[in-house]
């Protein structure tokens, strides 16, 4: 029998994944501000490959946190933007293995290359996953209630 998420374990994901993301952004910003001097002399797409991420994720991980505290109310409604907050998700991991690879080579890139693949499978997951909770949610209202 498949494991299926509940709208519990799904609000605690959003809020744990995008507190960590967040948090552990705002450490890489700081890291790298550090680092101005160093990451100024490398050439563009080096700095782009190292800033979209940390921005990327920081962006992400606050929308997370705001997913995990809006799931009950938005599920009924379909949960349209924490569909597209995730489909965000999906388009950023995607650019950032495209960065990657492109950018630093498959040699030094490996590890971020991993994360990425790791992350697109974990974010189709919760994709599918508020996609069936807000269907149930949304059939469960009286055909009156329902948006459409």
């Amino acid at each position: 029998m498949a494991m299926k998420e509940t709208e519990r374990s799904l609000r605690w994901y959003f809020l744990i994944a995008g507190t960590v993301s967040a948090a552990l952004s705002l450490n890489d910003i700081g890291t790298a501000s550090k680092l101005t001097n160093v990451l100024g002399a490398l050439p563009g797409s080096w700095q782009l490959a190292i800033w979209f991420p940390i921005i990327a994720r920081l962006v992400i991980g606050v929308g997370y946190v705001a997913a995990g505290v809006k799931l009950k109310a938005a599920l009924p409604l379909g949960a349209t933007w924490i569909k597209q907050l995730l489909l965000a998700s999906i388009v950023v991991l995607v650019t950032d293995a495209v960065l990657i690879g492109a950018v630093l080579g498959m040699d030094i890139g490996q590890t971020g290359m991993t994360q990425s693949i790791i992350g697109l499978v974990i974010t189709a997951y919760l994709l599918a996953s508020v996609r069936r909770l807000a269907d149930e949610a949304v059939a469960k209202q009286p055909p009156s209630a329902r948006v459409a």
